[in-house]
């Protein structure tokens, strides 16, 4: 059962449905979790809302009704955070169906800050939490499930810390990258703008902080290399590119902003800047990170980036760091870029 369920818990999704699940075959612990009045309690998967009059819609991870009445809001977020007008659609729904705002749950995989949350919903669910309120259930299977279900939690949150390449599925990586965040928001330097949001233009989770400078701006950008190979494996690292950038100019502006600063984009000057502690945690630091060639004739020919991103080096993460290196190494770059040479 281990194996099938790593198999079948691969996503934020996944176990939404799994919490949906286990209410269907026992109410009574998101009963008890919610606080709800005694009467038929039933949950709506992926509910459509929309309060009309022009308000945003959008569809709720769950709905949960006492009595066939709409009486508490749930969100699970664990790899992603907020995105669009997703929480007006929820709260202006709420208020046309008279939800209190203490009625409306934000559900992390623990209470660290999620990605552009809304700081009036309740934060004092969590997924471990309430798949723990089923290890005592009167269903058999209920129990047995949340039992196996949060043993795959606990191993999934353990992936997230250690190291990189022991991660067996993408949700380990955007758990870790949630938690960095978290952690590296902290020592952000002032002048710095910090974006945790976990997804960058060529669609991989990342985190991003850039700093605006005389020509343009400034920009590090950490994500997961190729999160799953072709044989299923998590071997790869994940890289923190260090670029520079104008906005609105073509690649080819970044490339030729890049050019004139090549020797700060280095990874080699980064390292030497950041010391001999980051220096053991870097994939030959001795090397510059630019692109040895040409790649399809877009971009710069010479630096990492994408249009509108920005152009420079990359700086790989050897698979072995853990969450704790990679903190000590992104620090490092935040403060790095302060160092950006003035005009």
């Amino acid at each position: 059962m281990t194996y099938g369920l790593t198999r079948l818990l691969r996503t934020e999704d996944d176990w939404s449905n799994l919490l949906c699940f286990l209410a269907e075959l026992d109410p009574e612990p998101l009963r008890s979790a919610l606080r709800l009045a005694p009467g038929r309690v039933t949950v709506w998967r992926e509910a459509s809302v929309n309060a009309g009059r022009g308000a945003p819609a959008g569809r709720a991870d769950f709905i949960v009704l006492l009595d066939d009445i709409e009486s508490r809001v749930m969100e699970v977020k664990l790899g992603a955070g907020a995105h669009g007008d997703q929480f007006l659609a929820y709260d202006a729904w709420a208020e046309m169906k008279g939800i209190p705002i203490s009625a409306r749950y934000l559900v992390g995989s623990n209470a660290d800050p999620i990605p552009n949350e809304p700081s009036h919903w309740s934060r004092q669910l969590t997924v471990p939490g309430l798949l723990a309120s089923w290890n005592r259930s009167t269903d058999d299977l209920a129990r047995l499930l949340s039992v196996r279900a949060l043993q795959q939690f606990t191993q999934l949150e353990a992936e997230a810390t250690g190291p990189a390449h022991q991660a067996s599925i993408a949700l380990s990586d955007a758990l870790r990258l949630r938690r960095l965040a978290s952690v590296a928001q902290a020592t952000v330097p002032p002048g710095t703008i910090f974006e945790p949001k976990q997804r960058s233009q060529s669609g991989a989770a990342n985190i991003c902080a850039w700093r605006e400078t005389a020509d343009g701006y400034v920009v590090a950008e950490i994500q997961r290399l190729n999160p799953r190979g072709p044989r299923g494996g998590t071997d790869t690292p994940f890289e923190i590119r260090i670029m520079v950038g104008i906005p609105g100019a073509t690649p080819e502006a970044d490339g030729e902003l890049a050019d004139q600063h090549r020797d700060w984009l280095a990874r080699r000057s980064f390292v030497q800047h950041a010391g001999s502690t980051v220096q053991t945690m870097v994939v030959a630091p001795e090397d510059d990170g630019f692109k040895p060639t040409k790649s399809n004739g877009r971009g710069h020919p010479r630096y990492y980036g994408y249009s509108g991103g920005g152009q420079g080096s990359s700086v790989v993460l050897r698979s072995t760091v853990d969450l704790n290196d990679m903190v000590t190494v992104f620090s490092a770059v935040l403060e790095y870029l302060t160092t950006y040479p003035a005009q």
